[in-house]
């Protein structure tokens, strides 16, 4: 009788641990590129405080289906020096700063400017002045790095800079080894096991970054919001290479999708250009998808005489519009579609359907989020719901 217990109970944890339901689809359908494209941003490299170099990382990316990749190693732009912003091999490369100032950290994009011949120092200073205002029309723009870090959290976000890093892998695994060490430990053993239900638990964005990007935008219209790759992995050994987590398996987790305007340029420079205008103008969603591909997804507002998305102004006067939240038909879990304007929940659809209309009157910043619900094969594991994608605003005056 006890083995016959003992092997139940055995048959109990390996069905529960293993399960994740109901099942996803991981492979990407071919997209056009004049859609949009997938990227990654403010990857750390080996010039700084990651473990591999520039091209390993870019083909570990490329693997994972992304199109572009920005690097910010912090305080230094030695691999632009080193030539590496330039195509690696099907992968446009693109090297930025982060900037370490007196109110934090600061992602600065500047190699599309004429800063890209500047100093690491100088462009640190042109950085963090477009931060407090001076130096507008510089063609450079900024995004705080980690605003809520539980070790260095920003000290002067009542002013606005250019985008917000709302979702930042370090500082997820840092606040979930710090809020709830138990569940961050229980987390790490699940990993060997099933890493895919591992990342279920952990991608839970902070509150309070959402928060501040919607004040942000509220009061002034048009800051971007990010999700950044850049981590430190919390256990890594050298005596047999093994790291927790590793770049492959953040570089598939989440991503930056860059809607475009017009078909993807053929050149780098082009592309860059292209890539960093709709940056630059929100036209992003950040995407998670290790639950499910981007493709099938989309979030408009659809008036009679035009059809906006994230980081479009409408022009004034139009009038009987409605909000549009479109998921794939192949996205199995159920979905709870959140509906935000200016910071506050407009409407919430809980087990919403596969296209979703909100008709808008009122002007605001409106911005959706589509959240899924997973489970284990017995509820215990795992029973939450958990982000997929996060859209931009869009900017209704």
């Amino acid at each position: 009788m006890k083995h016959l217990i003992f092997s139940l109970l055995l048959l109990f944890f390996f069905v529960e641990v293993f399960s994740v339901l109901p099942a996803r689809i991981t492979r990407t359908p071919e997209i056009s590129k004049s859609q949009y494209v997938s990227g990654l941003i403010n990857v750390h490299s080996h010039y700084s405080d990651g473990y591999l170099a520039i091209p390993e990382l870019a083909a570990i990316a490329r693997e994972a289906g992304h199109q572009f990749i920005v690097f910010g190693d912090k305080t230094t732009a030695e691999a632009r020096k080193q030539n590496f912003d330039r195509d690696l091999g099907g992968i446009d490369s693109f090297v930025e700063l982060e900037a370490t100032t007196q109110s934090g950290q600061l992602l600065i994009f500047f190699s599309h400017s004429s800063a890209s011949s500047f100093s690491d120092k100088e462009i640190s200073r042109l950085g963090y002045e477009r931060f407090l205002g001076k130096n507008a029309e510089t063609p450079i723009f900024v995004s705080v790095s980690h605003p809520s870090h539980v070790k260095q959290p920003w000290t002067q976000l009542e002013r606005f800079s250019d985008g917000l890093e709302v979702v930042n892998f370090d500082s997820l695994f840092w606040r979930q080894l710090s809020d709830a060490p138990l569940g961050f430990m229980g987390m790490s053993l699940l990993y060997p096991l099933n890493q895919f239900a591992s990342a279920l638990r952990f991608i839970q964005p902070y509150p309070k970054d959402f928060q501040t990007w919607d004040n942000m935008n509220t009061l002034d219209m048009g800051h971007f919001g990010l999700l950044s790759s850049q981590f430190k992995p919390k256990f890594q050994s050298p005596l047999n290479n093994i790291s927790w987590p590793s770049y492959r398996e953040i570089f598939r987790l989440g991503s930056n999708i860059v809607f475009l305007k017009e078909p993807l340029a053929d050149s780098h420079s082009g592309r860059k250009k292209q890539i960093y205008e709709s940056i630059k103008k929100a036209r992003l969603a950040l995407v998670f998808q290790a639950i499910h591909p981007f493709h099938g997804n989309d979030f408009y507002l659809e008036c009679p005489n035009a059809i906006y998305r994230s980081g479009d102004i409408p022009t004034p006067g139009d009038s009987n519009c409605s909000l549009v939240v479109r998921t794939p038909e192949t996205l199995s879990y159920p979905k709870n579609i959140r509906i935000w304007r200016n910071g506050e929940l407009e409407k919430e659809v809980v087990n919403a359907p596969s296209v979703l209309r909100l008709p808008v009157g009122r002007s605001g910043s409106y911005r959706a989020e589509v959240f899924v619900r997973p489970h284990s094969q017995f509820w215990l594991l795992i029973r939450k719901w958990v982000p997929y994608v996060f859209y931009n605003p869009i900017f209704l005056r």
